[in-house]
């Protein structure tokens, strides 16, 4: 293994010089924690209301609606040019919305039309904050040499998946110690989006973008579907579309074992150390360890391996964690291959990135990774179904079963894409 430490110190002299790009980056952390700090909390409101299952299911769903509606999110972001002044417009906007948030759950038990109210407002924030990330996806390649992307990109996965889960815990945190204190919460939530704003404010630096669409022109269903295609077709021409549906599959199958996994913790006690609570957060951990070492560490072997191999191979770690499982075999070992499959992840995730970025003409980049991006999102959405039906319609050992049988399917069918791609 080659640690390559000159790549990690090319990300501090990067960091140092470019203020900008640093402030930029304070600047989406703070607000992705901002955004992580509300979700645990709208499950606890919604266990608290006399209609608690009805809520808890409506959280749930409407919750779904960001990701949905991304695509269009991206294509409205085409006619935008100066993007730092309209990010920071729509922050105070978030800011409002939480203070306004904060004054409706000063009683937290509250009628069904006002809960409603509470989620679709918490919807809105999300949506205003997956505007502002693609308003920003430009900037990878106008603000970022391309012999800096990888480690910038690594850096930005990690913070990613470190913030999401630092907000959720500082959001439970604060309800165990204060508990049904939603309006404390909410003006704390004020105050994260208000810091980023103020790291936004501290930016000076060129923030113009190639518009590809007239400031004027509203959105048209028709222009929407004809871009998207062109996307898809752009992605196909530069030899991409393979490894975007290998990465779907992969997707599919990461996110139905990963529920199965979660409740047969609940059921199993080989599947546990301690009580369930302990389990998940030692999960959590490794999975986030291994996200940080494949994102920052070099290993030469992996260096010689196509992204299409890369995906292999995180397929074989899932089937034998599948049949781990089956078996009734330990935890640990269930979490080495995750730690295995979360390096290899975190390894190919920047290195992906990097390539789509450098592939990709500035003016395709948002709607391309936001076609991607919702691909992936329906991904994730037919694992849960699939594995929630599974879990309803068998055993909980046929259901690994079943795991186990589409896994192998998804990995045959990939290496088949794969073979006739290269002949």
């Amino acid at each position: 293994m080659n640690l390559k430490e000159l790549s990690n110190t090319k990300l501090l002299v990067v960091l140092k010089e470019k203020k900008h790009l640093r402030n930029m980056i304070c600047a989406n952390t703070v607000n992705r924690i901002g955004s992580a700090l509300y979700n645990v909390a709208m499950l606890t409101l919604a266990s608290k209301q006399t209609y608690s299952t009805l809520a808890i299911s409506l959280v749930n769903v409407l919750g779904g609606i960001p990701g949905w509606i991304d695509p269009i999110l991206a294509y409205m972001t085409d006619r935008e040019t100066k993007r730092l002044k309209k990010a920071a417009i729509l922050n105070v906007i978030q800011v409002l919305i939480y203070i306004v948030l904060a004054i409706v759950m000063l009683k937290y038990k509250m009628l069904l039309a006002v809960f409603v109210f509470i989620i679709l407002a918490n919807v809105v924030s999300d949506n205003l904050d997956s505007y502002i990330n693609n308003m920003f996806i430009p900037f990878s390649r106008t603000w970022i040499a391309p012999d800096e992307r990888r480690v910038v990109t690594s850096l930005e996965i990690v913070l990613f998946g470190l913030s999401l889960v630092f907000g959720q815990l500082l959001g439970a945190s604060w309800l165990v110690w204060f508990p049904d204190d939603f309006f404390g919460l909410a003006l704390f939530n004020a105050v994260t989006f208000a810091l980023s704003l103020y790291f936004l404010k501290k930016i000076k630096f060129d923030d113009t973008v190639k518009s590809v669409m007239p400031t004027n022109q509203h959105f048209s269903v028709s222009d929407f579907l004809k871009k998207m295609k062109a996307a898809y077709d752009y992605m196909h021409k530069q030899h991409a579309l393979q490894t975007m549906w290998v990465m779907t599959s992969l997707k599919l199958v990461y996110v139905s074992y990963y529920l199965i996994l979660t409740v047969a913790m609940v059921v199993d006690a080989n599947l546990r150390f301690g009580n369930f609570a302990q389990t998940l957060v030692v999960l959590q951990a490794v999975m986030t360890l291994g996200l940080f070492v494949g994102s920052f560490l070099r290993f030469n072997w992996l260096e010689k391996l196509s992204y299409e191999q890369l995906m292999m191979m995180q397929f074989l770690c899932l089937i034998l964690a599948t049949l781990n499982c089956f078996y009734r075999g330990p935890l640990l070992i269930v979490l080495v291959i995750m730690l295995a499959t979360t390096i290899i992840s975190g390894y190919l995730s920047p290195k992906f990135t990097t390539d789509l970025v450098q592939k990709i003409g500035e003016e395709y980049l948002t709607r391309v990774e936001s076609l991607l991006g919702f691909v992936l999102m329906l991904a994730n959405t037919s694992g849960s179904l699939l594995a929630t039906a599974m879990l309803q319609l068998f055993s909980l050992k046929n259901s690994w079963l079943l795991e186990l049988g589409m896994m192998v399917s998804f990995m045959v069918v990939g290496e088949i894409m794969i073979y006739k791609n290269k002949h």
